[in-house]
């Protein structure tokens, strides 16, 4: 583990400090036409784009609404003025999917545990236990013995929490979070609740209670537990960042129910959660077996991925693709806040969607003709848990292996001057190199992830993208500041408490559409790079999201 560790440091450090590269060997010439297309940005297009998707006509964009109809259409419309072509379903620039929102049956969670005996003994729905909604069933049942698998992380030839137990018609015990001195990257991944979910049921869970280590503050004893997931045409298949619906049952415990569990288990909880922390995997059979039911209520909706196509030219190349993403999605009507119950998301994510219109109209109309074709796509239920982005990187409207990179654009946060950037995800592909290249030409620096706690890589679209074996970049802001003195990463994080999925999030805000400039000129000279290079993108040796893609 420790070695292992130690190379990805290694990897990460090399990376970063190659950011003086003004090019490398898959880079293109920055011609003097692709330098009048970037000085063709227009921040007035920028703030036109936003203050019309932020507008509060618009009811916030919450998908299966006449407001996030509006979005759409408003999209597909500049598309159709800046001669984009239609890149979705049947010669439409519309992806349709349905949208599956589950509520669990507060009535109906029962949980039982049972000893060798043959004794039961009845959990508290909330105290103890809360089911996760059944995206594919009505009626979701599992009895099996319990076992604990520590985080539930598993790492092919390194580390496995799942050492020495066999799990095969059980059901889990873990804990949140990852082993430490992992990268941000990885450890957001590891510690997503719902690929530790996958993990389980490839090794034949029958279900998983997934138990938060921090004391639950006081909270209600009847919540509304809901959940949202795409649906592929059968509604026989769940898309999304959360639970999916591959195993039978998935739970959250609670601290009280992990202690309980512990009581007769011959393993000390405290002495456990010592090893845990010195990255020791931890593994064994708890005594006795749950036996548990709950029922889930399904309503079904339809929404859209929003798909423009700018055809390459090259004859070969032009077949492979290159996809600009950010979510047009935002929170609907909500808790009224100050009189104001409309959560607009200027920052998020109208200022993204405008940043990707501007991309296109500089693909459009500056002359530059990419090699590689290039999607703009805007993707519904970003905010639902990453449900349109998995179901596009899972069922795109190009052959899927066709696609070679996707840069996302989410809340680029335009609140002061760029001038570095984070690019969570490219150092495990050489996509770095793209980023680097682009950086290098405005004078960017490259820094890595200044806020890792956050877990900010698996909480916007591009990760659907690297789940589906395609590399990925999502560019946020850095911690560099021309102010002497001045805490960049502070001033976001108060600016982020008071605007971010609130119903201040409009266009009275703060925004510093300088940023927004350099923001469309990064993002356009990385898909310009990858898409004029003779090699698509590759995982870089022996990276872990590159296995077995």
């Amino acid at each position: 583990m420790n070695t292992y560790l130690g190379k990805m440091k290694q990897l990460a450090l090399l990376l970063l400090l190659a950011v003086g590269l003004e090019a490398t060997a898959q880079s293109p010439r920055l011609t003097r036409g692709t330098r009048a297309a970037m000085n063709r940005v227009d921040t007035q297009h920028i703030r036109s784009h936003i203050a019309y998707l932020a507008d509060d006509r618009l009811q916030g964009r919450l998908p299966g609404t006449p407001g996030y109809q509006q979005a759409v259409a408003y999209v597909v419309d500049q598309y159709r003025k800046l001669g984009v072509q239609p890149g979705g379903d049947q010669g439409t620039y519309l992806q349709q999917l349905v949208i599956r929102r589950s509520v669990v049956r507060n009535a109906s969670a029962l949980a039982y545990l049972k000893d060798s005996q043959g004794n039961t003994d009845t959990l508290q729905f909330v105290t103890h236990f809360t089911p996760q909604p059944h995206p594919l069933r009505q009626r979701a049942r599992a009895e099996g013995q319990l076992v604990f698998a520590g985080y539930g992380v598993e790492i092919p030839g390194q580390y496995s929490d799942y050492a020495g137990v066999d799990v095969k018609g059980k059901i889990v015990v873990l804990v949140n979070g990852a082993p430490g001195g992992l990268s941000s990257t990885l450890t957001a991944h590891f510690s997503n609740p719902g690929n530790k979910m996958n993990t389980a049921a490839a090794k034949g869970a029958l279900g998983v209670i997934l138990v938060s280590l921090a004391p639950a503050g006081a909270g209600s004893s009847n919540p509304v537990v809901q959940a949202n997931v795409a649906l592929n045409p059968e509604k026989t298949v769940a898309y999304g960042r959360r639970f999916t619906g591959n195993l039978d049952v998935a739970l959250t415990g609670s601290y009280r129910l992990l202690q309980r569990l512990f009581l007769h288990s011959g393993h000390s909880l405290s002495h456990v959660q010592e090893r845990m922390q010195r990255k020791e995997p931890v593994s064994f059979d708890l005594p006795g077996s749950l036996a548990v039911s709950y029922e889930t209520t399904h309503t079904d909706f339809e929404s859209q991925n929003v798909v423009g196509l700018i055809p390459g030219t090259d004859p070969r190349l032009r077949n492979e693709y290159v996809v600009h993403s950010a979510h047009l999605d935002h929170l609907g009507i909500g808790r009224p806040v100050n009189g104001d119950s409309i959560y607009n998301g200027a920052h998020d994510n109208a200022s993204g969607v405008a940043s990707l219109l501007e991309i296109a109209r500089l693909y459009r109309t500056s002359g530059v003709r990419p090699k590689r074709s290039v999607l703009i796509v805007m993707v519904t239920g970003e905010e639902m848990g990453l449900i349109g982005s998995s179901y596009f990187a899972a069922n795109p409207t190009v052959p899927r292996g066709s696609i070679v990179a996707n840069v996302n654009t989410d809340m680029p946060t335009l609140i002061a001057p760029l001038l570095s950037i984070v690019p969570l995800g490219a150092e495990h592909s050489t996509l770095m190199q793209h980023v680097q290249w682009a950086a290098g030409q405005l004078g960017l620096d490259v820094e890595a992830d200044p806020e890792p706690n956050e877990n900010r890589f698996v909480r916007s679209d591009q990760y659907s993208f690297v789940m589906n074996g395609i590399p990925a970049v999502h560019v946020k802001y850095g911690n560099k500041s021309d102010v002497p003195g001045f805490d960049l990463v502070r001033f976001v994080r108060e600016w982020r408490a008071k605007y971010y999925h609130q119903a201040a999030d409009g266009m009275d805000g703060i925004f510093y559409f300088t940023a927004g400039k350099t923001y469309v000129q990064l993002n356009f000279l990385i898909s310009y790079s990858v898409a004029q290079a003779e090699q698509r993108p590759a995982w870089n040796p022996g990276d872990l999201f590159g296995a077995g893609n």
